[in-house]
């Protein structure tokens, strides 16, 4: 209930400074985690290689506020294996912007656990027809499911960021 009443300290904070953002809590079905999003996302799936692998990487997105926000996961079988997910996530996200690899900031997720790969990364780069951009990304895991949170676009606001990944959480099992 207390984190209720956050989540709409928080919303009621936003929406005053982007009413563009209009901030809903969103739970997908099958990973135990809660996320807040400035808009309704949709959701998508597609396969992608990890480890020499095949993986289904299931993917919530939407736009507002010029930017798109997403809320990426896919699972694993052991959670020896979170890290490699985590680390692939993160070298796919700087390679698609032709970035050069950034550090992590620490950041936390109530409920996640800790991993060496997770945390907050911010990135400029390019989009493939040349134009710049800039990428927030956060990283967590919940048991063999890696998370990777999202925001893209020309200019990012850093409220407006930061309200997304704080809405973050890994819920009980």
């Amino acid at each position: 209930m207390v984190r209720v009443a956050v989540l709409a300290c928080v919303c009621a904070l936003l929406a005053g400074c982007a009413p563009e953002l209009d901030w809903r809590e969103f739970r997908p079905d099958d990973i135990g985690v809660s996320q807040i999003f400035p808009c309704k996302p949709s959701r998508q799936q597609r396969t992608v290689v990890l480890g020499g692998q095949p993986r289904r990487l299931v993917l919530h997105v939407c736009d507002a506020g010029g930017a798109t926000w997403a809320l990426a996961y896919l699972r694993v079988e052991a959670p020896k294996d979170v890290p490699t997910a985590l680390k692939a996530l993160v070298a796919a996200a700087h390679a698609n912007l032709g970035a050069a690899r950034t550090e992590p900031l620490p950041q936390s997720v109530p409920g996640a656990g800790g991993q060496a790969a997770a945390g907050r990364y911010r990135i400029s780069g390019q989009r493939p027809d040349g134009t710049a951009v800039q990428s927030a990304l956060l990283l967590y895991a919940r048991g063999t499911v890696a998370v990777q949170l999202t925001v893209l676009g020309p200019r990012l606001a850093d409220e407006a960021i930061d309200a997304f990944f704080a809405g973050a959480h890994a819920l009980g099992p």
